[in-house]
């Protein structure tokens, strides 16, 4: 497989330290991780604990002075880091470590240019911001109640999807479902269902699509309709 050049940008000012194993270990499965820059006011005392990380993981730590008060200071230092990076390097994947709704806009014109934009962030982000990215990833999750969380509209969406796949090629493969779901849903991943794979993820929530069974071929599991 080819090897993509990752971009990981943290925002230290909205997203604790103690989540910083969790952001290098999502992002890793990604490519190779070429840049890693983290962004703060590093005088503020609520960052602090995030300066061990930044050597265990061997971040570049950006300071940006916060001159506004109840104002994050690194949000427009890290936009323009992001686009200085766009236009003079050969980056395949950007990575945002934010729940701050005020990259949208950056998200979407990457995605424009044909970037694959992955999120990582708390519960707390808005739906569209978390939309925008192509996947994103919750690092608070409950994974005793998350489990469970898959409402009956996103199950309508899930059995139409696997439906129509079935219609088009005779068998829906997990992962042209999970690629259709994250075009809907960019937070239907199995991580943030409690689960290490998208088959764990599938297995979990087949016994409420009675009407399909898995299969395999070699490495591929796909479902198909029961026979009746």
């Amino acid at each position: 497989m080819e090897n993509k050049s990752v971009a990981v940008f943290i925002d230290a000012e909205n997203i604790p330290e103690k989540y910083a194993d969790d952001i290098f270990n999502i992002a890793s499965n990604y490519g190779e991780l070429v840049i890693k820059r983290i962004y703060a006011d590093w005088t503020k005392e609520s960052v602090q604990n995030w300066k061990k990380k930044v050597g265990d993981h061997s971040i570049i730590a950006m300071q940006q002075f916060n001159f506004r008060a109840q104002k994050n200071s690194s949000d427009m230092y890290l936009i323009t880091e992001i686009l200085s990076f766009f236009y003079e390097k050969d980056i395949d994947i950007f990575i945002i470590v934010s729940s701050d709704s005020d990259y949208t806009s950056l998200i979407q014109k990457l995605r424009e240019n044909k970037k694959q934009v992955i999120g990582i962030g708390l519960k707390q982000s808005i739906k569209s911001y978390v939309n925008a990215f192509n996947e994103f990833f919750y690092l608070d999750k409950d994974k005793n109640k998350d489990q469970n969380t898959l409402d009956k509209n996103d199950l309508k969406v899930l059995i139409n999807i696997i439906e129509q796949l079935i219609e088009e090629k005779t068998r829906a493969e997990y992962a042209q479902i999970r690629m259709n779901m994250n075009r809907k849903y960019s937070d239907f991943n199995p991580q943030n269902y409690g689960f290490k794979n998208f088959r764990a993820l599938m297995q979990h929530f087949l016994p409420r699509m009675e009407k399909f069974k898995e299969e395999r071929e070699k490495n591929i599991y796909f479902l198909v309709k029961k026979d009746k």
